[in-house]
């Protein structure tokens, strides 16, 4: 072994004991310091035993330079000559990096005369700033003091050229390694707010004077360094090598580590990143006022900031800030900071006035609120505000703690709001009511149970605390309680279920709300990260907008409707009380929602023993009742549904001497026919149950295939003279009125086996009826049935649809 080597090999040692620690919890800022005087220690003799010349001296730089050297940081070292030979100190570099390469440390070094330094600097902003931090570790000192004498000169020289250079650099780290105080897997060291900003504002201070720290800002950022330093620290033992990105799946081993435990509302892994993101915001609060005023040329002021008057006005003033597209200042928040405010803010209408022109200014209202938040502010105007407030969020979507995600959706509602693109199925005026929407939509995330219902009950309180009523009030409320309806849906469900899009349209009532829905959608994905705004995603989120807009704009569902549906829903529960809940509600969830829409609650009651039972394949079920008319019965029909299934029924019903005055016909979810009949008698008032009997028994005949319903139907129909209307027979196909079905709407004169003829022949076409309306009056029917192709598509070829109109009108002509 080389002597150089001896030093080292006892270093490897030394930092393997000092490891051990990290269980005790104590690997900070005093192991790091301990580290460099390990590395120091052997350094220094491996130096002396290396034969170095005079006129040469090592030193450290960087992180090392600070006496902050972590388990698997790089070793940033200099060596400086004057007046050496190229060849000389290269040599003396190898005889002192070699044992360090062997020993697998990572070595970045340079080799420089004082001079040198200062050119490089003047040219690099990281030299620049690793060379703030140099000391010298053995060899000339002088030498050392001069290089840095001559670096730091550089800096103050032109003091408003450095600070742009910080500025731009930390824009730039920002872009690519993000907010370590707001990014659910931060960059501890790069990002804003992590530790590379702890030493912008020592770099500022070491350079403009400490006067551009406070001390309670100074003490925020030594304990914020300390505590990020053990953060960082714990991920490079628990990884074994050089890494600062802390992320999700190491977050729980490293929080037991550090000794973090489970509490309400908070687990272990929750709480560590909770800490780790308030201290972030310190740092990042802290180095932009320090920044802020070296660039403005100014230290602190002796006396202390002359407070505000109240909240009021520290909200006025901030608004107006916003409005200008300014940040607020360091002197601004010192003056909000001093003033006295109760806790909690009690609201005026001056209170939600300026409030409201914060939050309408989208990117620059989120720096106020975000100014408000790092001075303590936020959460005494919202109390809610303390329970999302560096909260991590655990899926694969989000990128930003809860309220981070939050302030982000407001400020992307902002944008798509002004905007003039901004998609959206029908505009709302309520701007207030979207703001307020898009920033409390995720404040139930609170860790006390599903974040809508929390939600639902938090934004509520919140509302009212703030004092907003009315209109903004209900879609703000609304939009909190809805805001997964659409994504959820969209990616989630079958959206050709036109029973869905109903129940999507019901629950939203309206357009305008839909559009909030929408607007809500967009902000919310983007907010959340790119996995959650793809362009599948966005694309089934504007296929279900348009679908039920659809619904909308058609009259098919609105405030009322929607209301009646869920009106006669509950009705239809209440009365089934006695039976088992889920048996009830899945017979709700089955069953069309026009049959509720369109069947009073009690005879939804009387027909449930007879539809909710599962149905074999061949059975056949019915079931007789009092019609609404003297004289007049219901005849419901249940089984499983199939081609020609409505035909059956109508020849039965004919052959059975029954006249049918009206007919309303219902697909279950599971494929099961609902056939609601009005009939009377085609000769005699009274029906018998003997007639009811030999309906069934054509009826199951019909089913099972033992029978020829066209012959006997024919026959009966000889029997007696021909209808005496001569209203023409019409046909007409439209494929307007619905989004799933074409309607065959037919008119004629009235006959016996008319409701067979015409869905016979529909059954002929291999179309099937999922929903038709059958009525007569005074001897002329009007018929409409919604029919789909045997895969279950609207009619829209051509050819089909003259088809469909040929052979009906031949049918009904014959």
């Amino acid at each position: 072994m080389q002597p150089s080597g001896e030093p080292i090999a006892r270093l490897r040692a030394q930092l393997d004991a000092l490891d051990l620690a990290y269980s005790s919890g104590h690997h900070g800022l005093w192991s790091a310091r301990r580290r460099a005087e390990l590395f120091d220690d052997a350094l220094a003799a491996a130096y002396e035993v290396a034969g170095a010349p005079a006129g040469v001296a090592l030193a450290a730089i960087g992180g090392y330079g600070r006496m902050q050297q972590l388990p698997c940081s790089d070793i940033d070292l200099l060596l400086a000559h004057r007046g050496r030979e190229p060849s000389e100190v290269a040599a003396l570099a190898e005889r002192l990096l070699y044992p360090l390469w062997d020993a697998g440390f990572e070595v970045g070094h340079a080799v420089r005369t004082p001079l040198e330094c200062e050119l490089i600097a003047g040219e690099r902003l990281d030299v620049l700033t690793s060379m703030l931090d140099l000391r010298t570790i053995a060899g000339d000192r002088a030498l050392v003091e001069e290089a840095g004498r001559r670096v730091r000169d550089i800096a103050a020289a032109d003091v408003p050229g450095f600070v742009r250079s910080l500025r731009d650099d930390a824009r730039s780290r920002e872009e690519r390694f993000g907010s370590t105080a707001h990014l659910l897997e931060p960059d501890l060291k790069s990002g804003a707010g992590g530790l590379r900003d702890v030493q912008v504002a020592r770099w500022l201070t070491s350079v403009a004077g400490d006067e551009l720290l406070r001390t309670a800002e100074r003490e925020a950022l030594e304990g914020a360094e300390e505590f990020l330093t053990r953060v960082r620290s714990a991920l490079q033992l628990e990884t074994g090598k050089r890494t600062d990105r802390l992320p999700l799946e190491l977050q729980p081993p490293i929080a037991i580590a550090m000794g973090f435990t489970d509490e309400p509302g908070w687990i272990a892994e929750d709480g560590l990143m909770r800490a780790v993101f308030e201290r972030a915001r310190s740092v990042r609060w802290v180095a932009e006022n320090v920044v802020s005023r070296a660039a403005d040329g100014f230290s602190m002021p002796t006396e202390a900031p002359r407070p505000l008057a109240d909240a009021d006005e520290a909200l006025e003033v901030l608004a107006s800030v916003a409005e200008r597209g300014d940040r607020p200042d360091a002197r601004l928040l010192d003056a909000i900071e001093a003033t006295v405010m109760p806790e909690p803010i009690e609201w005026t209408g001056r209170t939600r006035e300026a409030f409201m022109r914060i939050v309408g200014t989208g990117e620059h209202g989120v720096a106020a609120l975000d100014a408000l938040d790092r001075i303590g502010s936020l959460s005494r105007l919202l109390p809610a505000w303390a329970g999302v407030r560096c909260r991590p969020q655990r899926d694969p979507y989000h990128r930003f703690t809860v309220d981070t995600h939050l302030t982000r959706a407001l400020a992307e509602m902002c944008r798509l709001l002004a905007d003039a693109d901004a998609e959206g199925p029908a505009s709302t005026s309520d701007r207030d009511g979207l703001l307020l929407g898009a920033l409390l939509h995720d404040i139930g995330k609170t860790g006390e149970g599903s974040h809508v219902e929390v939600g639902t009950r938090i934004a509520a309180e919140t509302l009212d605390h703030m004092g907003v009523r009315g209109e903004a009030r209900e879609l703000a409320a609304f939009m909190v309680a809805e805001h997964l309806l659409l994504p959820d849906t969209a990616t989630r469900r079958d959206l050709t279920d036109e029973n869905l899009i109903l129940d999507v349209a019901a629950r939203i009532e309206s357009p305008e709300r839909l559009a909030a829905l929408t607007l809500l959608a967009q902000a919310d994905a983007t907010a959340t990260g790119p996995a959650a705004s793809t362009p599948w995603r966005q694309t089934l989120v504007r296929e279900l907008v348009t679908r039920v807009q659809h619904v909308f704009d058609r009259g098919h569902m609105g405030v009322e409707l929607a209301q009646q549906l869920t009106s006669r829903v509950q009705a239809v529960r209440d009365l089934l009380a006695s039976e088992p809940e889920p048996a009830v509600e899945g017979f709700v969830l089955r069953m069309p929602r026009g049959y509720f829409l369109t069947v009073e609650p009690e005879r939804i009651a009387a027909h449930y023993p007879t539809i909710s039972p599962d149905v074999a394949s061949t059975e056949v079920r019915t079931a007789t009742r009092p019609g609404a008319q003297p004289g007049t019965y219901e005849l419901l029909v249940v089984a499983g549904d199939r081609p020609g299934l409505l035909s059956w029924i109508a020849g039965a019903v004919a052959l059975a001497g029954l006249s049918i005055l009206s007919a309303q016909v219902f697909t279950t979810d599971d494929g099961v026919a609902v056939d609601l009949f009005e009939v009377e008698g085609s000769f005699e008032t009274e029906i018998g149950e003997s007639r009811w009997r030999e309906l069934r028994n054509v009826l199951r005949k019909a089913v099972e295939g033992r029978i020829s319903l066209e012959h006997r139907v024919a026959e009966k129909r000889a029997r007696y003279p021909a209808p005496r209307s001569t209203a023409p027979v019409t046909v007409a196909i439209d494929n307007e009125s619905s989004d799933y079905s074409t309607v065959v709407e037919v008119g004629g004169p009235d006959r016996i086996g008319l409701l067979y003829d015409i869905t016979s022949a529909l059954a002929e076409l291999t179309l099937n009826v999922h929903l038709a309306k059958v009525a007569t009056y005074t001897g002329r029917v009007i018929d409409a049935f919604y029919v789909r192709d045997a895969v279950g598509r609207k009619v829209t070829d051509v050819a089909q649809v003259a088809e469909i109109e040929q052979t009906v009108k031949a049918r009904l002509s014959g």
